[in-house]
């Protein structure tokens, strides 16, 4: 074999090294832009609904709704990647949050918005389910575990720079052109995207597994999913309703909430690790309870805000539901069954809102944080029904899941 073929064989190995490499840059400048985009919209969005269209509890409760009724696409998006290229779907999914968000800068009326609300949500519904495939289809074998550790890395620096310049700059440029912004920004993700090759994609797609020894699971991610939509829903609602607090707090709130998760997320995991699943679930869903009855109960903004910070940080316990499917599930039911689970999470994302917006509609705000506690209750009395053997997993492999998710 002459030295000119041994180079040309050389040379073809690694074309495919190097297209993966660009298509890697491509999808972290994508997630950036789309972490960016979402991170300046939502430290906004609420206050523009307020104190510009002066939405009701109930009519957010009903918006809420809507925005999470895209989580159930899951299966038509899974659908459609066996005949449509992955980055073409994700390239369509961020032009609808660009154009949704983008199009929320011209909205004056509540229809307007919840329709608006129903675009990107679509959009960003698609999105959470295609980006982790497309990595780790970019991803060999050993490194399946950094790439999403990088991925969520570059999303938390997008969320928090996209807050901070509302923090920064909110007041200057005005709310109505930071939504334009952030449709801007996420329309250039779009178009990074779209240029990745189209032979990408994971090949195991999603599907849905219902099996009773996962019922404890199953109930745990529902009242997950109950607990969380009356803080996401109601929490930063009730700071600008009832005690105008202005945008720029609240895109503060959130770059803390960010940074503590960051920080802290890996020690949580750890702490799964040596303590059990059952113990950290347990204490955190415990330590909520007085944190929703605070908020029903106090009228000081700055314990509001202290609240509204505890519950993101006690939430990180949460992710010891994953470690504990992945003790008890067979291997191939494991990403299934966590489709059930966000299934049955999106379940409750759609009737808690309403629900809630009704009780504070006709009782006070207090009512439906105090239904959020008793919610909290329950979870407690479940998550003690964990088992604490360890199902078989040595130290090893259980300390190995619970890296892999702090991180």
């Amino acid at each position: 074999m002459s030295l000119d073929t041994i180079e040309i064989k050389t040379e073809t190995a690694k074309q495919p090294d190097r297209r993966r490499g660009r298509d890697l840059k491509l999808l972290a400048f994508t997630t950036f832009c789309m972490s960016f985009g979402f991170g300046a919209f939502s430290a906004v969005v609420t206050n523009f609904a307020v104190l510009v269209l002066h939405i009701s509890a109930r009519q957010q409760g009903l918006v809420e709704s809507v925005r999470e009724t895209p989580g159930f696409l899951i299966v038509l998006v899974a659908a459609l990647t066996m005949r449509i290229a992955e980055p073409i779907l994700a390239m369509v999914a961020l032009f609808l949050i660009a154009a949704g968000m983008a199009a929320t800068a011209g909205v004056n009326t509540y229809l307007t918005y919840v329709l608006f609300s129903l675009v990107w949500s679509i959009g960003i519904h698609s999105w959470m389910t295609l980006q982790p495939s497309m990595a780790l289809s970019l991803a060999d074998a050993r490194s399946k575990g950094r790439r999403l550790g990088q991925l969520s890395a570059v999303a938390g620096l997008g969320t928090i720079l996209g807050m901070g310049l509302v923090l920064l700059a909110g007041k200057h440029i005005g709310m109505r052109n930071l939504f334009l912004i952030s449709g801007c920004v996420i329309g250039l993700g779009a178009i990074a995207v779209g240029a990745m090759s189209r032979d990408i994609g994971h090949k195991e797609k999603p599907r849905f597994v219902w099996k009773q020894k996962y019922s404890l699971y199953y109930a745990l991610t529902f009242l997950e999913g109950c607990r969380k939509q009356v803080f996401m829903t109601f929490a930063i609602f009730v700071l600008v309703k009832n005690y105008g607090t202005q945008f720029r707090t609240v895109a503060l709130l959130m770059i803390i909430n960010n940074l503590a998760n960051f920080i802290l997320g890996p020690r949580v995991g750890r702490l799964i690790d040596r303590l059990g699943e059952r113990k950290v679930v347990s204490f955190c869903y415990a330590a909520l309870i007085p944190v929703f009855i605070g908020y029903a109960y106090a009228k000081s903004t700055h314990i509001l805000y202290v609240l509204y910070c505890l519950d993101s940080l006690f939430f990180l316990g949460s992710m010891g539901l994953n470690t504990y499917l992945h003790k008890i599930a067979e291997p191939a039911d494991f990403q299934p069954t966590v489709a059930m689970g966000v299934t049955a999470n999106h379940t409750a994302a759609v009737i808690v809102p309403l629900v809630g917006g009704y009780v504070w509609s006709k009782f006070g705000y207090p009512v439906t944080f105090y239904g959020g506690a008793f919610v909290v209750a329950i979870s407690v009395l479940t998550a003690l029904r964990i088992p604490g053997e360890s199902h078989g997993l040595d130290a090893t492999e259980t300390s190995s899941v619970g890296e892999l998710i702090g991180k």
